[in-house]
């Protein structure tokens, strides 16, 4: 699916703003923080909330003049509490997949079907007021496949949940992805999004901020390295001082002062960082590229992209 130049004004506020990202098949992490316009790009995808400007295409339909074939292919788990309370979950389940087009019998089969694949027991029986937050999340993924559809929308997949169901829902989401199906997870967790995602859309003010492989995202920047040394202070010193002469110190952390990490760029293959090392009678405890944490990625992002917010 892709998004070109989108906006989408509710009155005076700017939800989205032209907005543009290629979205990629596989398990792909929509981030940003509350308020970016995440769950609005999903309901303009959806066909649920009209555009004032641009386009945006689903398996090569348009949101605005074909949502309803495009809602037919496509699952949606809200983040908001959107179950019949008084209902159980078969009923909703099979409710929903008919209205996505399914017959009575097909539905009923099918719902059972995937309420065991998210875990839900004999619990499916009781009314849904019964349940507790984390089965409330699993019944709402239930419904979002209950169709088998080919894209999937996440909004905040483990919103609510203990530690184990997130956990668990982290692997259903694997196993799903793992279908050849495409999955947007939206979430502000970043943690589970590095773990689940093959690529990440990040968005603020309605704006793309930065997206692609998370693997190229958190490589860090070419060229510069982490470096760890050990040794008695005085010798550290004159290591430093001796390294500022041939690379840049980009950041330095001293650890109990014997031990100092620094981030470097312009060391090349590390033969001066060793042979300084040498001349210096400290030992180089690591030296390797880069590499960053989605949230470091994430927050160099809004600082304007680069190390210095440039």
């Amino acid at each position: 699916m892709s998004a070109r130049d989108v906006a989408v004004y509710f009155g005076q506020v700017v939800a989205l703003d032209g907005f543009t990202a290629e979205i990629p098949r596989g398990i792909v992490g929509l981030l940003g923080p509350n308020g970016a316009g995440k769950s609005t790009f999903i309901k303009a995808s959806l066909g649920l909330l009209p555009l004032n400007r641009g386009a945006i295409s689903v398996g090569g339909l348009d949101s605005q003049a074909q949502s309803l074939r495009i809602r037919d292919g496509v699952g949606y788990m809200p983040e908001h509490d959107c179950l019949i309370p008084s209902v159980n979950a078969v009923e909703i389940v099979s409710y929903l997949g008919m209205i996505s087009g399914m017959a009575s019998r097909d539905s009923m089969q099918r719902s059972h079907e995937v309420l065991d694949f998210v875990g839900i027991g004999e619990e499916r029986y009781r009314p849904i007021k019964s349940y507790s937050t984390g089965m409330k999340q699993r019944v709402k993924l239930a419904q979002a496949i209950v169709h088998d559809p080919d894209l999937l929308f996440l909004d905040e997949p483990t919103s609510g949940m203990d530690p184990q169901g997130r956990e668990e829902m982290l692997e259903l989401v694997r196993r799903i992805g793992a279908s050849e199906k495409t999955v947007v997870v939206s979430s502000h967790i970043l943690q589970e999004v590095e773990r689940v995602c093959r690529h990440a859309v990040i968005i603020n003010n309605g704006k793309l901020v930065r997206a692609g492989e998370i693997s190229t995202l958190v490589a860090g920047e070419e060229g510069v390295q982490n470096l760890t040394v050990r040794g008695d202070p005085p010798a550290l010193l004159r290591y430093v001082k001796s390294l500022e002469q041939v690379c840049e110190v980009l950041e330095r952390k001293d650890e109990g002062g014997e031990q100092v990490t620094m981030l470097v760029r312009g060391c090349g293959d590390g033969r001066k960082v060793f042979r300084l090392a040498g001349e210096n009678g400290v030992q180089v405890r690591s030296f390797f590229p880069e590499r960053l944490d989605l949230e470091e990625v994430f927050m160099r992002a809004f600082r304007g992209g680069g190390r210095d917010g440039h």
